[in-house]
């Protein structure tokens, strides 16, 4: 593991962004959906 030069820093921000997305926006849809059908439970 040497050194990174900033061209390789700079080109691993767009590669970590589409990660977080691909991990974050099925996450977000799953609870979204989650509470959606959670709510007439409790909602009487």
């Amino acid at each position: 593991m040497g050194e990174q030069t900033p061209e390789q820093s700079s080109n691993q921000v767009p590669r970590l962004v589409v990660t977080w997305l691909v991990v974050t926006v099925p996450l977000a849809y799953g609870l979204f959906q989650t509470i959606r059908s959670v709510i007439p439970l409790f909602a009487g």
